[in-house]
C-alpha cells in the first residue's frame, strides 16, 4: 500500500467513518464497505478529474464503482437511495480529503 493511499485511508477513517459514529441518526448507520474496498478506484477518479463541482466525480464513481457494487441495471441503488451508502452520503467530504492529500503529496504534481 502506498504512503499516499495510507494517508488518505487514515484521514477518511478519522473524519468520515468516525464522524458517522456520532451521527444524529443511529438507525441509518452508513456502510463504508464500497469506499474502503474500492478506495484505489475512488482515488483514481478524483485524481483524474479537476472540477469545482462534485457532479463529474459522482458521475465517474457511479460508472466505475457503483456499476460493480449494488447498482441495478437501471442505475438505481437501494443503499444509495436509503442513504446508507457511506461513499455516496459523504462523497463531497471524501473528495475534499483526497484532493487535499493529492495536493500535499510531494511525488505528484497537480
Amino acid at each position: 500500500m502506498s504512503a499516499l493511499r495510507q494517508r488518505i485511508e487514515s484521514r477518511l477513517r478519522e473524519r468520515v467513518e468516525a464522524g458517522a459514529e456520532t451521527s444524529p441518526d443511529p438507525g441509518r448507520k452508513p456502510d463504508f464497505g464500497p469506499l474502503f474496498t474500492r478506495l484505489d478506484d475512488v482515488i483514481q477518479v478524483v485524481e483524474g478529474i479537476r472540477d469545482f463541482s462534485v457532479e463529474p466525480y459522482y458521475d465517474r464513481v457511479r460508472e466505475i464503482v457503483c456499476s460493480t457494487c449494488r447498482q441495478d441495471e437501471h442505475g438505481g441503488c437501494a443503499a444509495r437511495d436509503s442513504q446508507v451508502c457511506g461513499l455516496d452520503r459523504y462523497f463531497p467530504l471524501i473528495v475534499a480529503i483526497i484532493e487535499q492529500e493529492l495536493k500535499n503529496d510531494p511525488g505528484l504534481r497537480r
